[in-house]
């Protein structure tokens, strides 16, 4: 392999003779290490499902060329595309990004050069797409410095600017910063109707079966105006002047939208933007006159109210909330974890023991394990205040005592249904010979010996 420029080609000849192709996964170090030395974001990191890609030139590189999965979000790209936020949501994954290009011989020897090789990159990319992850593409996106480049390449291959970003980056998962340099915008259609299937009510069958699935909320219309009035009240810090969203709408949620599993406010904003009009509405949010529609919050907007909000009385109300909806206390699980990336001050890692709904996941009481002890001795002190005469308390076998079985039974009044390991033969063998057929958690019908 070589990447030093040749001498002796007309322009046209180049452009004839020259192909691409993708990288082989032993040229992946050196395709990364001429990224880092020569592409000016010095970086060869790629984001997500990602290609690499050479041009050569009789053997000798030319160009390399990066793709990966298309940005979050980009006010430019929606308008252009014309899709909802559902849409979106379910459908990015058909738009990806050309992350890096770089040319690696004169770019004023060769003025054609750039703008060929990205058309036929462009020509094979969604067939490449297709056999590496299941699933074709309809259009492409990529960014450039206006202070370095004009473009001239991509428009010449067929691309079209949409204007300058906002000039923020990604920083982590769901956090951006302002770094002073928007970019210009640009994308390129796979197909003819790329646009109107991205936006149509439902996708060609080719595409609609690779839709990503919504994230469906299973709460209805009561559940959103209890849990709506008891976060409206909370404490907003808020100037009046500028609000477009009700606190209530954004906390209900964010709150919603962590019960259906959303973990960040990538994911919360996701979830809203899967919400309908009629539970938008119900969620009193804000109602776009030009758009004649109701708007789901937006990811800096969650992340920005979230910020502003008292941690410990939004975890309140939400708990109070859930204790409504499970209703009295029947069943309860007891179980221990490590929590990641927190230690005790002696460096040791912090175990919790707790006790959830088991309805709903609903954390009832939680108890940090003494540094020299372990679950066992953390079940009295975290269960002693609770009421709990007729619930059915399960746990692991490490709870498999008789401390726990009598503190449980005798003292709260509750049953217990504990799982049963090798590591205590005697009561499993109990176990084998008095539980040998049906037996309820309450004991009913047992025998006595």
């Amino acid at each position: 392999m070589k990447t030093e420029a040749w001498q002796g080609y007309a322009d046209a000849e180049v452009l004839a003779r020259v192909s691409v192709r993708l990288i082989e996964p032993g040229e992946k170090a050196a395709w990364d290490q001429l990224i880092t030395e020569r592409h000016y974001l010095k970086n060869a990191h790629l984001v997500g499902r990602q290609l690499r890609y050479v041009a050569e030139l009789d053997g000798r590189w030319v160009a390399l060329l990066g793709y990966n999965v298309a940005a979050y979000h980009l006010k430019g790209r929606e308008e252009w595309i014309g899709w909802s936020i559902e849409q979106r949501l379910k459908r990015r994954k058909f738009v990806a990004q050309n992350s890096r290009f770089l040319l690696l011989v004169d770019r004023g020897r060769y003025p054609n050069l750039a703008s060929r090789i990205l058309g036929l990159c462009s020509r094979r990319l969604s067939e490449d797409w297709e056999t590496a992850f299941g699933y074709p593409l309809l259009g492409l996106e990529s960014f450039v410095d206006p202070e370095r480049f004009s473009g001239a390449c991509y428009r010449a291959a067929g691309w079209q600017a949409l204007g300058r970003t906002q000039g923020y980056r990604r920083h982590h998962r769901d956090f951006y910063q302002e770094d002073g340099h928007p970019k210009e915008l640009w994308v390129r259609a796979l197909h003819p109707k790329a646009c109107r299937w991205l936006s149509a009510a439902t996708m060609p069958a080719r595409f609609a079966k690779h839709e990503d699935p919504a994230m469906h909320c299973a709460y209805g219309v009561r559940e959103f105006r209890s849990l709506w009035t008891r976060l409206q009240v909370l404490t907003d810090t808020r100037k009046r002047k500028g609000r477009l969203y009700h606190l209530g709408s954004v906390l209900t949620i964010c709150a919603l939208a962590t019960l259906c599993g959303a973990r960040g406010t990538r994911a919360i904003a996701e979830f809203a933007g899967y919400l309908n009009q009629t539970q938008l509405r119900l969620l009193r949010c804000y109602y776009s006159k030009k758009r004649r529609c109701y708007v789901a919050p937006s990811e800096p907007t969650i992340r920005r109210i979230l910020a502003l909000v008292d941690p410990a009385e939004f975890d309140q109300a939400v708990t109070a909330w859930m204790a409504e909806q499970d209703g009295p206390l029947t069943r309860l699980a007891v179980d221990g974890k490590t929590v990641k990336k927190a230690k005790r001050t002696d460096g040791r890692p912090l175990h919790l023991v707790g006790a959830v709904t088991h309805e709903s996941a609903r954390l009832v009481a939680q108890r940090p394990v003494d540094e020299k002890s372990n679950e066992i001795t953390a079940l009295r002190p975290m269960l002693q205040d609770l009421a709990l005469d007729g619930v059915v308390v399960t746990a692991d076998a490490m709870q498999a005592q008789q401390d726990a079985a009598r503190f449980l039974a005798q003292e709260k009044g509750a049953d217990y249904f504990f799982s049963l390991k090798g590591n205590q033969p005697s009561v499993e063998e109990a176990a084998e010979r008095f539980l040998n057929r049906a037996f309820p958690p309450w004991g009913a019908g047992a025998s006595e010996e």
